[in-house]
């Protein structure tokens, strides 16, 4: 059916696509996005890039202009926060106990930030980082601050790391880990990293807990398991946790996210879910996973539209992301973990290499530090299993275009 009425709660990069989706493949029915942000629907990979460094105005950070929704029949219900979801009667509820019915409703929640856990008794000055309104509190605050601590070494914490730091300020990463980046990335990677922001005058203490925070008339005292730190204000980037609550409550599956299959259909047949909120299967790696990332938000809203207007087809790919610090640009394919060799390409002291991640003869993951064509081969290999020869792959003499030829 093309004329149903699709309720798409979430206004982010998922919400977008299913709904451009939705369009793209005729859809002629009713379309409704329910957001609880008072913005259009925009990106967020630029929060803590382009940004925060001011160097890209609130508008460019829209996915699409107003006009497209008026143009293509979306109804946006902006500063809505939906309370909850009656699938028994296929409706949902937001404020003032107002009903919105639904043929099919598709959940783009995403997810919200980690808290830390504070007695202080006013919060002014921790911030997280997660929204517009976040980063336009933090870009107020710079201003008359010198010294920022930012909790947690992911890659979050880094990026805004690196660019508090190009604004002047005095940066201190405090991480509980070995290491920055220890979840997601090798050794290779996280001392690399490690070298950069110490180059660039960013302290990093790691095997560092928080004991404590401790307001005062100068900002925030950081009790940890080494030392007080004092800083004008902190960044809390610990991790985000999906928004599942709605889903939760309404007797949907849920399981660290949103349970989907691999067509984004939810436990309930006129229920589905798209982006960083969902709990879903992937075949390569043979486990369901949650992903954070504007790629797996995007294909997956394009799934959603199909699977909603009755052309099934799976969602299946390999996961890719990046991250932006000073000039440099990591770029991500496949999910860091069980491999037994790696493989380098280029040079690490020109800032510009490749590591490979090997199971075997098979290649699983890659992080490729300005070396996008490796990007692109490496997501190549992974997808299609092609096993390389490791000599010619190692060689940066030889021409990237001739690896797998």
């Amino acid at each position: 059916m093309k004329n149903q009425k699709i309720v798409i709660i979430g206004g982010g990069q998922a919400a977008c696509q299913t709904a451009t989706s939705l369009k793209n493949l005729g859809h002629i029915g009713e379309i409704s996005i329910f957001s609880s942000e008072n913005y259009l629907p925009y990106q967020r990979p630029p929060l803590s890039k382009k940004f925060l460094l001011g160097e890209l105005e609130t508008k460019r950070l829209f996915l699409k202009p107003e006009k497209f929704y008026h143009e293509n029949d979306i109804k946006l219900n902006l500063n809505t926060y939906v309370e909850q979801i009656d699938k028994k009667n296929k409706h949902i509820v937001f404020k003032g106990n107002k009903k919105e019915y639904y043929d099919d409703l598709v959940i783009a929640t995403g997810t919200s930030p980690r808290e830390i856990h504070s007695d202080m008794d006013n919060s002014r000055n921790i911030f997280y980082l997660r929204s517009i309104d976040d980063v336009l509190e933090i870009k107020r605050k710079l201003n008359n601050s010198k010294k920022v601590a930012i909790i947690g070494g992911g890659y979050i914490g880094l990026e805004v790391a690196a660019i508090i730091s190009k604004l002047g300020l005095d940066v201190t990463i405090i991480e509980m880990a070995d290491r920055i980046l220890e979840r997601v990335t090798s050794q290779r990677i996280s001392d690399f990293y490690t070298k950069i922001h110490n180059e660039a005058g960013v302290e990093i203490l790691t095997n560092t807990s928080v004991k404590s925070l401790i307001s005062g008339d100068k900002g925030v005292e950081i009790v940890t398991s080494g030392e007080t730190i004092q800083a004008d204000f902190i960044v809390v980037g610990i991790g985000v946790i999906p928004c599942d609550k709605l889903a939760l409550d309404a007797g949907l599956d849920v399981n660290n996210g949103i349970v989907v299959d691999e067509f984004c259909s939810t436990s309930d047949k006129n229920i589905f879910s798209a982006g960083d909120c969902t709990y879903h299967p992937n075949s390569f790696y043979k486990k369901n996973i949650r992903l954070e990332s504007v790629h797996n938000a995007i294909e997956q809203g394009k799934t959603v539209a199909s699977s909603i207007l009755g052309h099934k087809e799976a969602y299946d790919q390999i996961p890719w992301f990046w991250s932006d610090q000073y000039d440099l640009k990591l770029q991500i394919a496949g999910l860091f973990g069980n491999y037994n060799d790696v493989i380098v390409r280029g040079n690490v002291d020109k800032k510009s290499f490749a590591v490979f991640y090997m199971d075997n003869e098979n290649m699983i993951a890659s992080d490729c530090i300005n070396r996008p064509a490796e990007h692109m081969l490496s997501r190549k290999i992974i997808a299609e299993r092609i096993v390389v020869d490791r000599s010619r792959l190692e060689d940066d003499s030889v021409s990237i275009k001739e690896i797998i030829n």
